[in-house]
């Protein structure tokens, strides 16, 4: 997904990607095969450079243009017209970064063992760097600058309206924004600063070293891909070695990645005291002007929703059998799908199944689905996740994913075809300045998608079994996208808080900060599911925990797209064209009030609630299939 115009340049593109909570990953190469048939498999890059030595030449051309950027301060403030030519200059500068970054970073996924891809996306990171470092003066700039002089000049000047949501927030965030010398040295520290989870990266999708056990009598060499893929195996006792034998690996680095985690809050901490914000939990939110009471209603309320968690775990637990149910059973289905669909049959009922949103989005969607945008061939040394990048605004987005074949896979391709099409509607109706949108609403459609595919699959089950397993896809994904997304944002608010109080932060500390969330949300005391302390590693696993402060939207917006879908899939006309209208909306306006728009108040406990009825209701109907003989 696409980040704030205004911060893209001194980001790195790994803040451009959108992982679903729970990522499709690779199955053994004969279900690869059966998986793939037909659809597009590989994404063309060549839309973007036609080769690499394209690419670099205008890397080389980019550098060139950053002393004109640097010319420009102290030009800003003097006419309407100076304000205009500026900001016009350095954003069409911008957008040709987005498409060099898009490039780097894309190639770089493809393969992470790939020693020139990597060092391409280090040259497109500088060159975001140093066109950060030569605008980082605008801020400051047009923050000195009184209100009233900023909207005479937005009322003389026409062509600033696409820039008015942009410098009405550099105004709301003058009391944050230093002086340019400042503001220079502090875009000259994004490199430093985001190195950390470049070291993450590198670390634990290239450098591990992963064990080879034997799953009946196969070897198999357990990486990220194959415990995903064999931590659902319907075997407890092969379930129990995958986690016995894949979280040792993490165990035995945790002082390493706890120094190295520990060094990407510091340098968050660092940077909110720098800007004068009392916490990096303030900064976060205040960057998009969303109330800290947002985050604080999530977590409160994913707390007091914990029974209706625990209610479903141990119906989990009854349906598999398990006396002593232990974290290595979380993903283990609780019936069997009727099949596995290819890559073309998840599109056909991702297509059937958004009948509601309408026949232009159908349409768009399917015509997509045919375009060279996604990557999804399983592949070794492939980045793990999935994610949409919808950076180059004026190519189309870009989309990422190990497809594997079943229902999670396709939930995976309904998700971040969501995001893809958000980009699409965004960039139609927006201008490249206010076609980004936030991360609080970026998770609303994408998450809209699963629901919708959820209750199409429950409706069409063509038998009681088919069913079961559609409620309880539906069931994990409120758990996984709610419940798990709040403990994580719980963890991330006790780390910082941590680092914060000047409290000494270790692999260590880390571990037992997680294993206390994981015993609470699962359970543990009262016996619902068990938890070994081992797993208290599994923070060290959480890639998005790099991206400070961005998981907690998971869980808000997946409470809002159940209301989006459970209304729209009713036939809700006039809700439906809210939702359209924010899907067009980009960053026309702050996210918190755009979602307001829409009819929805995610700083109240309302939104949150109404999810819980929902997981209540497909418990009530799960309850009464499973008692049916």
């Amino acid at each position: 997904m696409q980040r704030t115009a205004l911060a893209l340049a001194a980001a790195s593109l790994m803040l451009l990607q959108t992982t679903a909570p729970a990522q499709a990953a690779a199955k053994p190469a004969a279900k690869q095969a059966q998986a793939s048939a037909a659809g597009t498999q590989v994404w063309d890059l060549s839309q973007l450079y036609a080769s690499d030595a394209a690419w670099d030449a205008e890397r080389l051309a980019l550098l060139a243009e950053l002393p004109k950027i640097k010319a420009l301060q102290g030009t800003l403030g003097q006419s309407a017209q100076s304000l205009r030519a500026g900001l016009d200059q350095i954003s069409a500068l911008r957008l040709r970064l987005n498409r060099l970054q898009s490039y780097a970073a894309q190639k770089a996924d493809e393969n992470t063992q790939h020693s020139d891809n990597q060092a391409r996306r280090q040259l497109a990171d500088a060159v975001g760097n140093q066109f950060g470092e030569a605008a980082s003066f605008v801020s400051a700039e047009v923050g000195a600058m009184a209100s009233v002089k900023v909207e005479a000049y937005l009322a003389a000047e026409p062509g600033l309206a696409k820039h008015r949501q942009g410098l009405r927030t550099m105004l709301r965030l003058a009391e944050h924004t230093l002086s340019p010398k400042e503001e220079a040295l502090l875009a000259g520290a994004a490199d430093p600063l985001q190195q950390p989870g470049a070291i993450y990266g590198l670390l634990t999708n290239a450098d591990l070293p992963w064990p080879k056990i034997k799953i009946r009598g196969k070897e198999v060499v357990l990486d990220q891909e194959q415990y995903t893929a064999y931590r659902s195996d319907a075997d407890p006792k092969v379930r129990e070695q995958v986690f016995k034998a894949f979280w040792p690996v993490y165990k035995a680095y945790e002082r390493t990645l706890g120094a190295v985690y520990a060094a990407n809050l510091r340098g968050t901490v660092f940077m909110a005291r720098a800007r004068n914000y009392p916490s990096s939990v303030a900064m976060a939110q205040g960057s998009d002007n969303i109330p800290e009471a947002v985050y604080r209603s999530l977590v409160q309320e994913a707390n007091a929703g914990l029974p209706t968690l625990h209610r479903y775990l141990k119906l989990r637990s009854q349906v598999l059998g398990l006396k002593k149910p232990g974290y290595q059973d979380m993903y283990v289905p609780l019936a069997k799908p009727s099949g596995e669909y290819s890559q073309a049959e998840a599109e056909r009922l991702t297509l059937a199944a958004l009948q509601p949103l309408g026949a232009e989005y159908t349409g768009k969607l399917a015509a997509a689905f045919k375009q060279n945008w996604m990557h999804s061939v399983p592949q070794r040394g492939k980045v793990s996740g999935a994610y949409m990048n919808g950076a180059a605004y004026d190519v189309h987005p870009f989309l990422l994913m190990s497809y594997n074949g079943d229902y999670l896979g396709m939930s995976t391709l309904a998700h971040e075809w969501g995001h893809a099409m958000h980009s699409v509607y965004s960039n139609a109706n927006q201008p490249f300045e206010t076609a980004d949108y936030s991360t609080f609403i970026a998770e609303i459609p994408s998450t809209a998608n699963e629901l919708l595919l959820a209750d199409y699959m429950i409706a069409n089950a063509k038998t009681r079994e088919e069913k079961i397993f559609a409620l309880s896809q539906q069931l994990e994904n409120i758990r996984s996208t709610f419940f798990r997304q709040a403990m994580f944002a719980e963890f991330e608010l006790a780390s910082h808080e941590a680092v914060e109080k000047g409290e000494a932060v270790t692999g260590e500390s880390l571990s037992q900060i997680y294993l206390d969330l994981l015993k609470r949300y699962h359970g543990d005391a009262q016996n619902v599911v068990k938890i070994d302390p081992l797993y208290g590693i599994e923070w060290a696993y959480i890639p998005h925990f790099y991206r400070d402060f961005y998981v907690y939207q998971y869980a808000t917006c997946v409470s809002a797209a159940a209301f989006f879908a459970e209304g729209i899939g009713q036939g809700d006309t006039a809700l439906r064209e809210r939702y359209f209208t924010l899907l067009k909306s980009g960053s026309s306006a702050d996210a918190y009030a755009l979602t307001k728009a829409a009819g929805l108040d995610l700083a109240t406990p309302e939104p949150y609630r109404a999810l819980l009825r929902r997981m209540n209701r497909a418990i009530d109907q799960l309850e009464t299939l499973l008692a049916k003989k």
